[in-house]
């Protein structure tokens, strides 16, 4: 296989960026040259850090002015659609790829301005799809992926009432990020679609570190993780935290973005503002979320069941589904102490939920964790 260079053209959403990075550095290390677009983060330096790391070159959206600190993505919806859907954007895509020449471009499927530039520019293009793809292509990307004024702007054609599905029948890949078997079923499918699994980060984790628990404390661990980016977790999590402090068990909250404030914790929980999944999940017994799909994966392939608590977006579709595999329990935005206390216990205690997510682990684990991935944008590289 020939060194090629790849522009991953994403966004700082959350769960959709983890995967992006886990590519790139799935990519660097086969030798070949990746950039990443990226708007600059809240956290400052950190998308950076991040992508250096990786060993991939960050190049940012210059027309995008920073995300406000505590602004969440649903309380601006006009600066988002700019920031996915933008001609502007697009102009910066089009910009970073004269700049760096691209072989292969692998875009968001969230990104309206990407694709376009991507049809622009003619490169052969992957498509990462980071959410469910059956109702993502069946009902809501084209409520929320919007090409049509980018294409004006460049003199392309419109396209009809099934934007989403033509841009990706032309395609050179589709990759969906999530195992099969997660999946609703019956989703429309071209020859170029394909159920790759999440993209995991190739390099190992560091050792657990301490969590700040006694040594010898063997009560069943509970992680409490409600999205880096934010939502509604500061509604939910008083709830969650009182119900984990009625249980027999270790509670560990990781922040992300979440500022505790005054909010005081249970004698039986720890707060990190950031932990990496993957040094922490072998050691989880259950997991409360918020439903995203990045949590809700890194989970599963460990072969961990969920209690999901959806704040919006696409997560209540997301939580539902993995309630119905067995894997978890769904719960409402405004559910009691006493049902998520409840819930928890049923994850403890009912070995069949386990036993679920343990075989949606085996579906992870037979795409083995982005090495699908790659094979088919390096496929790209080798069949333009």
């Amino acid at each position: 296989m020939r060194k090629g260079r790849f522009l991953i053209v994403s966004w700082n959403g959350g769960g959709n960026f983890p995967p992006a990075l886990a590519l790139a550095a799935r990519l660097a290390q086969r030798g070949h040259r990746v950039a990443i677009m990226a708007d600059a983060a809240p956290v400052p330096g950190k998308v950076a850090s991040d992508v250096a790391a990786a060993g991939a070159e960050l190049l940012e959206y210059p027309s995008l002015e920073p995300w406000p600190t505590g602004v969440s993505l649903d309380d601006d919806p006009a600066r988002f659609d700019e920031l996915r859907n933008g001609v502007a954007t697009a102009n910066d895509v089009l910009s970073a790829a004269a700049g760096f020449s691209p072989d292969v471009l692998v875009v968001d499927c969230m990104s309206g301005a990407g694709l376009v530039a991507a049809e622009l520019l003619g490169v052969p293009t992957a498509v990462l799809v980071h959410v469910l793809y059956q109702p993502f292509i069946a009902f809501w990307a084209d409520l929320s992926v919007d090409m049509g004024r980018c294409r004006e702007a460049f003199g392309l054609p419109a396209l009809g009432s099934q934007a989403m599905w033509e841009c990706c029948s032309r395609a050179g890949k589709v990759l969906v990020l999530v195992p099969q078997e997660l999946d609703y079923p019956g989703a429309a499918r071209t020859g170029s679609t394909h159920y790759v699994g999440p993209i995991l980060d190739p390099r190992p984790p560091e050792p657990p570190s301490h969590l700040g628990f006694d040594h010898g404390d063997d009560r069943p661990l509970v992680l409490v993780s409600l999205s880096t980016t934010l939502q509604r977790q500061g509604e939910v999590l008083p709830r969650i935290l009182e119900a984990v402090g009625s249980l027999p068990v270790r509670g560990l909250l990781t922040l992300g973005g979440l500022d505790l404030g005054e909010l005081a914790l249970p004698g039986n929980v720890v707060a990190h503002r950031y932990l990496p999944h993957a040094r922490i999940l072998p050691q989880v017994s259950a997991v409360v979320t918020h439903g995203g799909l990045s949590t809700i994966t890194a989970a599963l392939a460990c072969g961990v069941p969920l209690v999901c608590i959806p704040q919006g977006r696409e997560q209540p579709l997301n939580s539902a589904r993995v309630a119905q595999c067995g894997a978890g329990i769904d719960l409402p935005a405004d559910a009691s102490v006493e049902a998520v206390a409840a819930a928890l216990s049923a994850l403890l205690s009912d070995p069949g939920f386990r036993a679920a997510a343990a075989r949606l682990q085996a579906a992870i684990g037979r795409d083995g964790g982005g090495v699908t991935a790659v094979a088919h944008v390096e496929e790209l590289l080798a069949n333009p």
